[in-house]
């Protein structure tokens, strides 16, 4: 059919309209024009840029369940701060590929800032934060939309990489702009709160989140501004401000993980800065709370803080023992902060530092490389809740352990070193006992694990062996008495020690029992232990022990004593230098300077005595040390440094080499000619040493040691007559030791000295020496052949003469102590034997080898007034047992006596130390032991009142 004439003109308009539309949309294609643009941006987004933003997604959905983990509380949280690690850095690396694809193919895409921020943003996440810094600047040099958040992300990204003032620069620049919108301002403040966090500018952290915190664009980022806010107050000690922020968290509705560290940092601010009974109440609606069931001991610990600091340390301590060893929450996020929190109240309470020491190194091991510790490259700061200096309190605590354990080591080694040879035998028999027993308890334990252990394993093996065993015995493969069946050869063994136990593999074990068990009966019939027997053949079977580092001779036991010195002068140097303990410190030293006087550390005793007593404030005390010590070690190189350092002028020095080295040089040379058996070279290099080094502290070490030579040679048969000495005193001591006699008349001297003679006395008559002297031998070149009456007297050198001179010449040496010891050893009771008697019997007493009780100061008289030294007057039971539990250690050898009085209706108490004659013998007493007596020691006239408390 044809058509008519306007139908066909619609027809082929339509067509050319048609063909008219192809052309211009195959025109319009090019990229210059608007539906090129549209065409463009369509291809580039479904094509990579979709694809790119999806792998970002997936990268930080990775991040944010990451970050869902329990909050550290000993870091400061971060607003904007990268994470500690990439969770999946392969979507991140995929989402830069696919960006960079659209910046390459689709330059002019409306997608392309999009792209670039893209990368910059997977970049940080990747922790390159040079390569996203240098694309956000890509990205704000194109303008448009993205500048501000470029400009953010650069800031974020500069922070990352600590470079702060570039960081400061961009937030300045962008917070001075004035048409910033409101919720721009509040992301770059909050970023700016930041910055200051990681320079640790508290206060303009605090004012920059105050800021920032007003307005803020985001829930989660409230909430996290808060607990950061809360962290910054607490670091400035504003407590109240801390506690409002950290309560104000949950307004916010934050996840888990914020809100309930959130609670707990204010329950633990109120707790411990504010209100005890109301953060104990808050605390125990936590702990009902049935979502915080798995943070029990988390809350339980801090319980026990808020006790600590209330002052219940009983109450804290139990609550940290229960948590520690019976408790079955997860103790894991808080066992170090248990440990150390025991460790301070061992350390600052109950004043045990061993019991402190192992705390704070469980502490330390527990905490690892989450203790808190800061190096130089740490990128954060760390809160104060964060136990910084763990590491550095085990380290000095466990320095203490060490060296107090290792003086209490050496004292127990020089106590046994003093035994006589029958009481150290003794205390090794009975080690030995005490290390049988031990053995033969764990073998007993053994022995049980090792039954339980078969019993379960027949238990299992029980059908298999049976059908096993029949089967050998059907066979006749198991031999005469199943020797071949190792489980019946085991089985058969096991009733045999059941029955016959494990003898011994010796002849005559079955007498040897019957014997023992005899003897055991016997002893337990009479009420003893039967713990073992004396026998030679029970001591055979005991197990060895090892006691060679027992000092049982004289040069051990100075070497001993001189390492116990050194180390005494250093636990006073940890007490005072790293823990802070004065006190303790000036028992420590002052325990040096009494019975060490001798040793090379003693100087430095005194002048770290003096230290002490200066930082205490008692600057008269420490300048009377130093003046001591100018006094008595004149000539040691700190003496030197203390003039120095008073401006005074140094004593003429000798131009003859040093006194002091000449004289241990000649001691050691007598020691050496001891040690090899040259027994009258080392007598006579001694009594040189003394005589020609008087003023050093060589002369009465060797005074002493001719006591013990002399002893040495009597022991081992080298002297047989005990009342001579072998060798001549040299003329310079023999002055001092026999002083020639008064010209009076010779009879009348000597019927005086039958009257009044004591073992110490030096007679001048022609008769012959009495019985207990060491007379200088005749034949010798100093003898009287060869010098005048009048220059040697007819008298003989005894022991308690020589000793008695040594006390009296020297009488703040340790050797003046043990001297003494000797003496009281050595001089008998005077109601017991004639004083002839005792002049005869002293010859044949011997320097003894148990070390005697120390000299006790006899009664006085109940009529009689004596003088003392009074420590202490207070009114303070306490202080007085203190003071008195010092001295007691200190003042071996001294009565001390604490004597109650009333005054005022009051009761007082006086600690008083030693007695004395006269007012003049206490101050000279004073005087001598003023480095180790309190600071307002003086002389007191003391009324006897009877019977004392020596203490």
């Amino acid at each position: 059919m044809c058509r008519s004439g306007p139908d066909l003109w619609f027809s082929r308009a339509r067509t050319l309209l048609g063909l008219l539309l192809a052309g211009s949309v195959l025109a319009g294609c090019s990229s210059s024009s608007f539906l090129g643009r549209q065409f463009t941006d369509f291809r580039a987004y479904y094509n990579t840029f979709y694809n790119a933003r999806k792998s970002f997604d997936e990268g930080v959905r990775g991040l944010r369940a990451q970050q869902e983990r329990p909050i550290d509380l000993t870091t400061y949280l971060p607003l904007f701060g990268p994470p500690t690690r990439t969770a999946n850095a392969a979507a991140f690396n995929k989402a830069i590929e696919k960006s960079a694809e659209v910046v390459r193919r689709y330059p002019g895409s409306k997608w392309a800032d999009d792209a670039l921020m893209l990368i910059g943003q997977s970049y940080f996440y990747l922790g390159n934060y040079a390569g996203a810094a240098q694309k956000f600047r890509e990205v704000i040099a194109l303008g448009g939309a993205k500048e501000l958040e470029a400009r953010f992300w650069l800031a974020r990204s500069l922070v990352a990489a600590r470079s702060f003032d570039e960081a400061q620069t961009v937030l300045q620049e962008t917070l001075a702009r004035e048409t910033l919108p409101t919720d721009w301002r509040s992301r770059f403040l909050l970023l700016q709160a930041d910055l200051y966090v990681q320079q640790e500018r508290w206060e303009e952290a605090r004012q920059a989140l105050e800021a920032g915190l007003q307005r803020v664009p985001e829930r989660s980022l409230g909430a996290k501004g808060y607990f950061l806010l809360g962290q910054a107050c607490e670091t400035l000690q504003d407590y109240v401000c801390a506690y409002a922020a950290f309560d104000r968290v949950r307004r916010y509705r934050p996840d888990y993980e914020l809100a309930y560290a959130a609670e707990w940092q204010a329950v633990r601010i109120q707790g411990l800065y504010l209100d005890p009974e109301a953060a104990l109440e808050r605390l125990r609606r936590m702990e009902r709370d049935d979502k915080h069931f798995a943070r029990r001991a988390e809350l339980t610990y801090l319980r026990a803080r808020i006790y600590q600091a209330m002052g219940a340390v009983e109450e804290a301590r139990t609550l940290y023992h229960q948590l520690l060893y019976e408790s079955d929450a997860d103790i894991n996020r808080v066992r170090g902060r248990i440990h150390y929190a025991l460790g301070e109240l061992y350390r600052d309470v109950f004043q045990d530092y061993l019991a402190a020491a192992a705390h704070f190194d469980t502490a330390a091991t527990a905490l690892g490389g989450r203790a808190g510790s800061r190096t130089e490259t740490a990128s954060a700061p760390l809160t104060p809740l964060a136990l910084s200096d763990v590491r550095e309190q085990a380290r000095v605590f466990g320095q203490f352990a060490r060296v107090r354990q290792e003086i209490h080591r050496l004292d127990s080694l020089l106590y046994l070193g003093s035994l006589d040879d029958e009481a150290f035998a003794a205390f090794v028999l009975e080690l030995r006992r005490r290390r049988a027993r031990e053995l033969e308890a764990q073998r007993r334990r053994a022995g049980e694990r090792a039954a339980e252990q078969r019993f379960l394993q027949s238990r299992l093996e029980q059908p298999t062996r049976r059908a096993e065993t029949a089967a050998a015995t059907a066979g006749g493969d198991a031999g005469f008495l199943f020797h071949r069946d190792p489980v019946r050869v085991q089985e058969n063994r096991t009733r045999f020690f059941e029955r016959w136990g494990r003898r011994p593999l010796v002849p005559n074990w079955r007498r040897r029992a019957a014997i023992q068990g005899a003897t055991v009966a016997e002893r337990t019939a009479n009420g003893e232990a039967a713990d073992g027997l004396h026998g030679e053949d029970v001591e055979e079977e005991l197990p060895p022990v090892d006691v060679s580092d027992v000092p049982r001779d004289s040069i051990r036991q100075a070497q001993m004593r001189a390492e116990r010195a050194r180390l005494r002068y250093e636990l006073g140097n940890v007490l005072f230098l790293s823990m802070q303990r004065p006190d303790s410190a000036a028992y420590w030293y002052r325990l040096v300077i009494l019975e060490d006087a001798d040793q090379p550390v003693a100087p430095r005793a005194y002048y770290a005595l003096a230290e002490v007593q200066r930082a205490l404030g008692d600057t008269a005390a420490a300048s009377a040390l130093l003046k001591t010590l100018l006094e008595r070690y004149p000539d040691t190189p700190l003496a030197s440094r203390v003039r120095m350092l008073q401006g005074t002028t140094p004593p003429p020095q000798p131009t003859a080499p040093d006194t002091l080295a000449r004289a241990e040089a000649a001691y050691a040379r007598a020691v050496d000619a001891w040690r090899r058996g040259s027994y009258r070279e080392a007598l006579r290099q001694l009594l040189e040493t003394a005589a020609h080094y008087p003023e050093t502290l060589v002369a009465p070490r060797a005074l002493l040691a001719v006591g013990y030579v002399w002893r040495d040679m009597l022991d081992r048969g080298v002297l047989a007559d005990s009342t001579r000495l072998p060798v001549a005193v040299p003329a310079p001591l023999r002055s001092a030791l026999m002083p020639a006699p008064p010209a009076e008349d010779t009879a009348a001297v000597a019927d005086s000295g039958r009257a009044l003679a004591a073992p110490d006395t030096l007679e001048t008559s022609g008769r012959p020496a009495p019985q207990d002297s060491v007379q200088v031998d005749p034949t010798l070149p100093d003898s009287s052949s060869k010098s005048s009456p009048a220059a040697r007297p007819d008298t003989a050198l005894t022991l308690v003469r020589l000793y008695t001179y040594l006390t009296e010449r020297y009488p703040q040496t340790p050797e003046a102590r043990l001297a003494r010891e000797v003496l009281a050893a050595l001089k008998p009771p005077p109601s017991e034997v004639a004083p002839d008697s005792a002049m005869a019997d002293s010859a044949r007493v011997r320097p003894p080898r148990r070390r005697p009780e120390p000299e006790r100061l006899r009664e006085p008289e109940p009529a009689r007034a004596v003088w003392t030294i009074l420590l202490l007057e207070t009114d303070n039971a306490e202080e007085v047992g203190q003071v008195l539990q010092q001295y007691r250690q200190l003042a071996q050898g001294q009565v001390i006596d604490v004597r109650p009085y009333r005054a005022e209706g009051r009761l007082y108490y006086r600690l008083i130390l030693g007695r004395y004659r006269s007012e003049e013998e206490a101050r000279a007493a004073i005087q001598q032991l003023h480095p180790v007596l309190q600071g307002g020691a003086r002389p007191l006239l003391l009324e006897s009142t009877g019977r004392e408390n020596r203490n």
